[in-house]
This record gives structure tokens, C-alpha cells and sequence, in this order.
């Protein structure tokens, strides 16, 4: 039901209450014409409970008492009326604003969990060239032994070139 469907309701019942009020207050008036020299009656009386067969006291004074009541409560009403659409308008924008929360989080953790299945096929990418990898490392690591052997023997070499050199030298100069 949308605010101004409420407000239309609210708008009829005020104006049937205000019909019903006005029909009272002309049945109380047509009431009191035949009774207008009957002495007035205190409000604390007329809050005693209810006989049997009472005779309603009502003066000019009371109609005029419980006339000002009701223009009072339908004041009242009118003021809860307008605090409940306010309370209710209130409700509304914020159910609005969580709403749109829920789907910026919705939306953070759809992206979350994409990038968590990106990293997942990662990882299992690299699980499956772990082995080649092994491999590889274990190549890598022959290879540095050669290349030390090798280096090892340019070494031995050179210093038996250097020997031998000198040795030639040594004989050259004999």
C-alpha cells in the first residue's frame, strides 16, 4: 500500500469521524433544547459508572465540553497520524538504504569469490608443473656440477699450461 493510498484512508476516516461527531453533536443539541433548565453536571460525575436506565444530564456546558474534546482528539489524531507516516516514511528510506547495501556487499563478495577461484586454478596450475619444475631443478643442478668440473679443469689446465710453459722457457733458455 503506497503512502497515498494510507493518506487517502486516513483522509476518509477523519472525514466520517467528523461527520459521526457533528451528528452527535446535533442529537445532543436537539437533546438539551427540551432540557435546558437542568442543572449542569460536574466532569468528575460523569465518569461513575454507568446504570442501568440513567437518565443522560447533559447542559449546554457539557455539549459544548465534550464538542471541544473531540475537536481535541481529532487534533491529536491528526498529529499521531502524521508522526506514524513520518515513523513509517523513515522506515521506508532506510529499509531503501539497506537494501542498496546488501547488494554493494552481494556484489563485493561475488567478486571475492571470483577471485578466490582464479587463485584456485592457480594453484592447481602450479601443482601440475611442480613435477616439471622438480625436474628441471634437478637438470639445473647437474649442470652447475658440470659447469663447477669444468670450471675445476680449466683451472687444473691452466696451471699445468703454466708448468709446462715454464718448463719450456726453462729448457729455451738451457
Amino acid at each position: 500500500m503506497t503512502a497515498a493510498q494510507k493518506k487517502k484512508m486516513a483522509d476518509e476516516r477523519d472525514a466520517k469521524v467528523a461527520k459521526e461527531i457533528e451528528a452527535e453533536a446535533m442529537r445532543k443539541a436537539a437533546a438539551n433544547e427540551g432540557k435546558a433548565n437542568e442543572p449542569d453536571v460536574h466532569p468528575y460525575r460523569m465518569q461513575v459508572v454507568e446504570r442501568k436506565n440513567r437518565k443522560n444530564q447533559d447542559s449546554k456546558r457539557l455539549v459544548e465540553f465534550d464538542e471541544v474534546r473531540r475537536v481535541e482528539l481529532v487534533y491529536e489524531k491528526d498529529q499521531l497520524n502524521s508522526e506514524v507516516n513520518k515513523l513509517m516514511n523513515d522506515f521506508d528510506e532506510e529499509i531503501r538504504e539497506m537494501q542498496k547495501e546488501k547488494y554493494r556487499l552481494e556484489s563485493d563478495l561475488k567478486n571475492a569469490e571470483m577471485k578466490l577461484i582464479l587463485l584456485f586454478e592457480e594453484l592447481i596450475l602450479l601443482q601440475s608443473m611442480e613435477a616439471r619444475d622438480q625436474e628441471l631443478m634437478a637438470q639445473l643442478g647437474q649442470c652447475k656440477q658440470q659447469s663447477d668440473m669444468i670450471s675445476q679443469s680449466i683451472k687444473d689446465i691452466t696451471s699445468d699450461l703454466a708448468k709446462k710453459t715454464k718448463e719450456i722457457d726453462d729448457i729455451r733458455e738451457k
